[in-house]
C-alpha cells in the first residue's frame, strides 16, 4: 500500500491514476479519499490524480494524541504528500475541513501550488459565534468517543446539511453514511479537537 510519511512521523495512505500535471484531492471531515472516487476516474483521464487520507483516517495512521492533530499539520500533511510524488507543485483541491487545509497550504506553501480550489470554506468563521462552534466541535467528539462511529454516522447523515443527499441520491447518501461508520472514533474525535475546534477564523486570515 503506498504511504506517504509526514515530518513528524505520520504514514498517510494515498491512491492515485493518470498522468500529466499532479492534482491532489483533500477530503472532508465526514468523508476519506473513497469520496473523490469519481473526480479520481474523470481528472485521471488528463492529470495525476492523487487523493489521501488525512492523519486519523484509516488506512492512514491515527495518533493517539490531540496535540498531533492540527490546521497547520494538516496543510502539511498535503506537502508531505506533494514531496513524496516527488512534484514541485501541483493543483490542489479541497472541501470543506479539506478547503481548509486547501487555504492554509496556499498560506503556508505558495511556491508549491499550481492552483487552489477551495469548496466549503467558512464554517466556524464568525467572530461572535467562535465559543458556540467550539463547544460543538468537543460535544462531537465527546459522542463519537462515547457512543462509537455507527451511532454518530446515524446522526450526522440526517442532520441539516446532509438530508437533501438522500432526498436527491438514496444510493449515494447509503454510501456515505456507510463509509463514515468506518472511520476511526479516536481519529474522528482527535480531528474535531485538534483540528476543527482550533482552526483560525477566515476573518483573522484576511491580510495573509
Amino acid at each position: 500500500m503506498p504511504y506517504a510519511t509526514t515530518d513528524d512521523g505520520v504514514r498517510l495512505y494515498f491512491e492515485e491514476t493518470g498522468s500529466g500535471h499532479p492534482v491532489i484531492l483533500v477530503h472532508e471531515f465526514a468523508g476519506d479519499l473513497r469520496s473523490y472516487e469519481a473526480q479520481m476516474r474523470h481528472f485521471g483521464k488528463r492529470f495525476r490524480t492523487i487523493a489521501y487520507n488525512a492523519r486519523g483516517f484509516p488506512p492512514s495512521d491515527v495518533p493517539e494524541q490531540v496535540s498531533s492533530y492540527s490546521q497547520a499539520r494538516a496543510a502539511d500533511d498535503i506537502l508531505a504528500v506533494l514531496d513524496h510524488i516527488g512534484a514541485p507543485k501541483a493543483h490542489i483541491v479541497g472541501l470543506s475541513m479539506g478547503g481548509f487545509a486547501t487555504l492554509h497550504f496556499g498560506l503556508r506553501h505558495p511556491t508549491r501550488a499550481l492552483s487552489l480550489c477551495i469548496g466549503g470554506c467558512g464554517y466556524g468563521a464568525e467572530l461572535d459565534k467562535r465559543e458556540t462552534f467550539r463547544a460543538e466541535a468537543d460535544v462531537i467528539a465527546g459522542m463519537i468517543l462515547k457512543e462509537g462511529m455507527p451511532t454518530f454516522a446515524e446522526r450526522y447523515a440526517y442532520g441539516p446539511t446532509r438530508v437533501q443527499y438522500e432526498n436527491k441520491d438514496p444510493r449515494g447518501h447509503a454510501e456515505f453514511k456507510r463509509m463514515l461508520a468506518e472511520h476511526s472514533a479516536v481519529g474522528s474525535a482527535n480531528t474535531q479537537q485538534g483540528v476543527q475546534k482550533e482552526r483560525p477564523s477566515l476573518y483573522t486570515l484576511v491580510e495573509r
